[in-house]
């Protein structure tokens, strides 16, 4: 499909509107009846986000598989590393939907009286700490794109944009610099999205269309 690599761009989109829609959660200390209190007076925009982030999912699984078929073509670059694109693709979404049905639980309790202060703070808690397999995923999936297409003769992405690939997908897994490198995880995509959409037909390599826009 012509248009598969937008993928990327509209799951950042949703993602970015579907975490700006959830706003300042209560804290993974909050106590129960805080928690009872945020999700029974957000429950309709607490709603629309997790449905956003739910149809994020769907386009990263499609653009994490567009970007794996990308690097499976490169020549003596992709060798195995598109599964492993794959791969933290899959992980990236499963972490968004397991983290929003823990969220939509939690907006569910909050309107049953006999939903218990301990039992709604420990999911918040449990809730607040599951970052850990998307923001892995995202890791996995840029390391095995970035890997792949650093050191190919003939990449379909620019030299820049695959290092910083490697960088992010290192440095999401340093602690304390994990949540930029998450941020800027998804400046990635969007913008490798749209350098992917924007190339030729003929699946020429993003570094020759740019050597052959220079010499022009």
């Amino acid at each position: 499909m012509r248009i598969a690599p937008l993928a990327g761009l509209v799951a950042v989109v949703l993602t970015l509107v579907g975490f700006l829609l959830l706003g300042d959660t209560p804290g993974y200390d909050a106590t129960g009846s805080e928690v009872r209190a945020f999700y029974a007076d957000h429950e309709v925009r607490t709603g629309v986000s997790l449905y956003l982030l739910v149809l994020a999912a769907v386009f990263f699984v499609f653009f994490a598989a567009h970007l794996a078929h990308v690097v499976r073509d490169v020549p003596a670059g992709g060798g195995w590393l598109h599964r492993v694109v794959l791969g933290g693709g899959l992980l990236l979404a499963l972490g968004f939907l397991t983290g929003s049905a823990l969220t939509l639980a939690l907006v569910d309790l909050a309107d049953e009286p006999t939903a218990s202060g301990p039992a709604l703070q420990a999911l918040n808690t449990l809730n607040e700490d599951f970052f850990i397999p998307f923001v892995a995923g995202l890791g996995v999936m840029l390391l095995g794109a970035g890997l792949a297409t650093v050191r190919a003769a003939v990449s379909p992405l620019p030299r820049w944009l695959a290092w910083a690939a490697v960088v992010i997908g290192v440095l999401v897994f340093v602690p304390w610099a994990g949540f930029f490198a998450f941020m800027a995880g998804g400046l990635w995509i969007a913008v490798t999205s749209v350098l992917l959409f924007l190339r030729p037909q003929d699946g020429a390599p993003a570094e020759t269309v740019t050597a052959g826009a220079a010499r022009r």
